[in-house]
């Protein structure tokens, strides 16, 4: 088993420039101290700097600092593309072991929408044709619910859901 009733794990999925990271970010800051973002794009691409591959190791790595950090009393939001052919079964184990509340929400944004949001990042390197390949339409996990969050959905909008999923009382700004 890992974490506690109290902790609380939020894993953020979808493709590239779906809005994964600024919702992490924008999370974090209103949940407060205690609370560790679990990128899967800092561990697999700076430390590791490991491609994505089915039996990747940046996938043991993430859900070792997932439970480490759950296991000492933090809330965590897990955050990244993690392709669910890959990914879906870390995903499903960090779900049926955590003792607290685990929320999933899948960002379901069509390909040309995640390019103009990409647009706005800078993320040298990283164009349209590059993103095609990472691109897995409506990649949700079998076996796990998990909300959709979709293109007309705004920061402040997708930030309340999962606060009041979460039944948190969020950190003023």
């Amino acid at each position: 088993m890992t974490g506690s009733p109290s902790t609380r794990l939020v894993v953020l999925r979808g493709n590239s420039g779906s809005g994964k990271s600024t919702t992490a970010r924008t999370l974090r800051e209103r949940l407060g101290r205690g609370t560790a973002w679990v990128e899967q794009d800092y561990l697999r691409r700076i430390l590791l700097r490991e491609y994505d591959l089915p039996g990747g190791v940046n996938i043991g790595l993430i859900e070792t600092n997932v439970r480490y950090a759950l296991d000492h009393g933090y809330d965590v939001v897990l955050e990244g593309i993690m392709d669910a052919g890959r990914y879906g079964d870390m995903l499903r184990r960090l779900t049926s072991d955590h003792r607290g509340t685990t929320l999933h929400y899948y960002f379901d944004i069509p390909f040309a929408e995640t390019v103009v949001r990409h647009g706005t990042r800078d993320m040298p390197g990283v164009g349209p044709d590059m993103m095609q390949d990472w691109y897995r339409e409506h990649d949700v996990l079998d076996g796990i619910k998990q909300t959709v969050i979709g293109p007309d959905s705004a920061l402040d909008e997708t930030i309340a859901q999962i606060l009041t999923d979460l039944g948190a009382d969020p950190v003023p700004l």
